[in-house]
C-alpha cells in the first residue's frame, strides 16, 4: 500500500525527500555511516571536470550524491562538502603518482560497509577505481563507469589498469557512437550496456564561446583587432619537449602571427618558459594559469596546436581548426576521421598555421564522430529514471 501511495508523489517531492535523508554534512570522517543516492569515484582530472558538469544537474534536481576521490581529484574535489574524507585515498601519494597502483582489500571491505550508495559512478583512469566498483556486486548498486576519451578504448593505455581489474559493471557510458563501437567486445565480456552520452566537459566550451566578449578580450590582451592568433596547449608527454621546440621553430617562420601558449595543469610552465626564451622570437606569449583558459583563449584563435593534448578535441568541438605536432607514426582519432591535420616539422607547420589564418579547414566536421548534445542533461537524466525504478 505504501509503494502505491508513493507513485502518485511528483518527481520532485521523492527527489526533495531524499535529498533531506542523504544530505552530506560538511566533510564525513571514515567513521560514519552514510547513505547517499550516487556515489561518484573519481581519480583523474578530466573525469573530475566532467562529473562537476553532472553534479550541478543533480543539485538541481535535489538528488543526493557523494564523492569519493584519489589521485589529482583529491585536488580538485577537496574543498566539496560532498566528498567523503578517506585519508588512504585522498593523501595517498602511491595512489596520486601511479594509476595501476592497488587498494589494500580491507579498505575496499571497509568502504563499502560505511557508505550505501543506488548508483555508483566511476571513472577508469586507476586500477582502485575498479576495486572499489567490483565490491558493489552484491550490495544491490547500480555500476557505471564514465570513459572520458574519443579513442577506442583499446588505444588508450591510462585505462587498462582499470579494464584489468575490472569484474562488475552494468554499464559505460561513452563520449561519441564512433567511440562506443571499441566497447562492443569490452562491454559483452561483461555483461554490461553501452550507452552513448556525450562529454560533460565539452559544455563548458559551449558555456565560454556564449559569454566570451572577444572584442574585449583582445583590448585586455593588447591584441589590436586585426592581429592573426595562434593558441598552443601543451602537455606532459615523453615526446612533448622536441614538438614544443618544432611549434617554436615554426613560430619564428611567422612574424606577424602572435602565438599564445598555454601549459598543463600538472606543471608550472617552467620547460616552456625555458625553451621561448632560448628560441622564440618576440610574437611568443607564454599565459600562466588563472589568467585565462584555453578555451577562452581559443575563442579569438585561427587554429589551435597540440602535441597530444585533449584540448584538440574540445578545440575540433568548437569549429576551430587543428594542428597535431606529431611524427608520422602517431595516430588518433581525430586525425583518422580527417577532423585535423599533423605536421612533423617547422616549415610544412608554418605553411600550415598560415592555411588556417587564410581560412582553410579540414573536410569532415566534428558531427561525424556522434557526440550528443546536453551531455550532463543526458547522465543526470539517466541516473534519475535508474533511481526512479529503484523506488518502484
Amino acid at each position: 500500500m505504501k509503494n502505491n501511495k508513493l507513485k502518485y508523489l511528483s518527481a520532485p517531492v521523492i527527489f526533495s525527500f531524499l535529498w533531506l535523508f542523504f544530505m552530506p554534512v560538511s566533510h564525513s570522517s571514515e567513521t560514519d555511516y552514510i547513505k547517499t543516492a550516487i556515489l561518484f569515484v573519481a581519480y583523474d582530472q578530466g573525469e573530475s571536470n566532467a562529473f562537476i558538469r553532472i553534479q550541478e544537474r543533480l543539485k538541481s534536481a535535489n538528488i543526493p550524491y557523494r564523492i569519493l576521490a584519489m589521485g589529482r581529484a583529491a585536488e580538485v574535489f577537496k574543498d566539496d562538502p560532498a566528498l567523503i574524507q578517506i585519508d588512504a585515498l585522498t593523501h595517498n601519494d602511491a595512489l596520486f603518482d601511479n594509476r595501476n597502483q592497488a587498494l589494500n582489500q580491507s579498505l575496499v571491505y571497509h568502504l563499502a560497509e560505511m557508505i550505501s550508495a543506488k548508483i555508483v559512478y566511476t571513472g577508469m583512469a586507476s586500477r582502485a577505481q575498479a576495486q572499489i566498483a567490483n565490491i558493489w556486486e552484491r550490495r544491490g548498486a547500480r555500476v557505471i563507469a564514465f570513459y572520458d576519451n574519443f579513442e577506442p578504448v583499446d588505444s588508450i593505455s591510462y585505462v587498462q589498469p582499470f579494464l584489468d581489474e575490472l569484474s562488475y559493471v552494468d554499464e559505460f557510458h561513452v563520449p561519441s557512437k564512433t567511440t562506443a563501437a571499441s566497447f562492443q567486445g569490452i562491454a559483452q565480456s561483461k555483461g554490461a550496456m553501452v550507452k552513448v552520452t556525450g562529454q560533460p566537459t565539452l559544455e563548458e566550451w559551449d558555456t565560454i564561446y556564449q559569454e566570451t566578449d572577444t572584442d574585449l578580450l583582445r583590448e585586455t590582451l593588447n591584441i589590436p583587432p586585426h592581429q592573426p592568433v595562434v593558441l598552443f596547449a601543451g602537455d606532459y608527454s615523453k615526446s612533448y619537449p622536441k614538438a614544443f621546440q618544432t611549434f617554436i621553430e615554426a613560430t619564428r617562420l611567422l612574424p606577424d602571427t602572435l602565438f599564445l601558449v598555454t601549459y598543463h595543469p600538472k606543471f608550472d610552465g617552467g620547460l616552456e618558459r625555458r625553451i621561448i626564451d632560448s628560441m622564440a622570437g618576440g610574437n611568443v606569449h607564454l599565459l600562466h594559469h588563472g589568467t585565462y583558459s584555453t578555451a577562452t583563449l581559443s575563442t579569438i584563435a585561427s587554429a589551435v596546436i597540440v602535441h597530444k593534448s585533449s584540448v584538440a578535441q574540445q578545440a575540433i568541438y568548437r569549429g576551430k581548426p587543428v594542428i597535431y605536432v606529431t611524427d608520422q607514426s602517431y595516430q588518433n582519432l581525430m586525425l583518422t576521421e580527417q577532423l585535423a591535420i599533423r605536421a612533423s616539422f617547422p616549415k610544412p607547420l608554418a605553411l600550415m598555421i598560415k592555411a588556417h589564418i587564410l581560412g582553410y579547414r579540414p573536410p569532415a566536421i566534428a558531427e561525424q564522430l556522434g557526440i550528443p548534445d546536453a551531455p550532463s542533461k543526458t547522465i543526470s537524466k539517466l541516473m534519475i529514471d535508474g533511481l526512479r525504478r529503484k523506488s518502484d
